[in-house]
């Protein structure tokens, strides 16, 4: 058994390894070993065997006797909630920053079918979390934060990125990719604390 936190960092359409890496390397000093796991959106294959492969993944963690929280990036954050669901009763924490997690209603530039139709995996990923976010339990939701930008983000609308009754918070910030990164070092405090905090 071990005493490590293993934090899994799931990014978004970018897989940005190495980005996500460097803006949580600070996370260490708080206990957190991040691990950014990309989940390669653009390669054409389904969803499914990319939950398959994270689950797996959460498996060993789990296996190795850590603790384990997940944290996703743009669209990354419906990625990490269904492998939340597949494995509550071992996930620590989750943490969805800036991220499209159920279809909505917009129209245009911010529609579902705009946002996903360069990568069919990210629009299977909020498709079965929108038809699985009925399962998540009020303690559920007391494992969950939700991140958004306070003076809006060009491609995700605030509504698709909340979760009621989980914890959402907003960062003082606008445009996308400023408030992912911006949420994950300058303002990471209160994510930082969230994934501390034993309850």
């Amino acid at each position: 058994m071990t005493n490590n936190h293993v934090v899994i960092v799931i990014p978004g359409l970018g897989d940005a390894v190495r980005r996500l890496s460097l803006l949580t390397h600070h996370w260490t000093s708080y206990g957190l070993t991040p691990i950014v796991y990309p989940l390669w959106w653009y390669d054409k294959k389904d969803f499914n065997p990319k939950l398959n492969a994270l689950i797996t993944l959460i498996d060993q963690y789990i296996k190795n006797g850590d603790k384990i929280s997940l944290v996703g990036a743009s669209a990354g954050a419906s990625a990490v909630l269904n492998a939340f669901i597949e494995r509550k009763d071992n996930i620590h924490k989750i943490i969805a920053v800036c991220g499209r997690l159920r279809m909505g209603d917009q129209r245009g530039f911010r529609s579902f079918l705009s946002r996903t139709k360069e990568s069919q995996s990210f629009a299977q990923s909020v498709q079965l979390f929108e038809g699985r976010e009925h399962e998540l339990t009020n303690n559920d939701k007391e494992k969950i934060m939700t991140v958004h930008a306070l003076f809006g983000d060009e491609l995700v609308p605030a509504d698709t990125a909340t979760l009621a009754g989980a914890h959402n918070i907003v960062v003082p910030m606008f445009e996308h990719v400023l408030s992912i990164a911006l949420s994950l070092t300058l303002f990471s405090k209160p994510l930082i604390e969230f994934l501390t905090t034993e309850k």
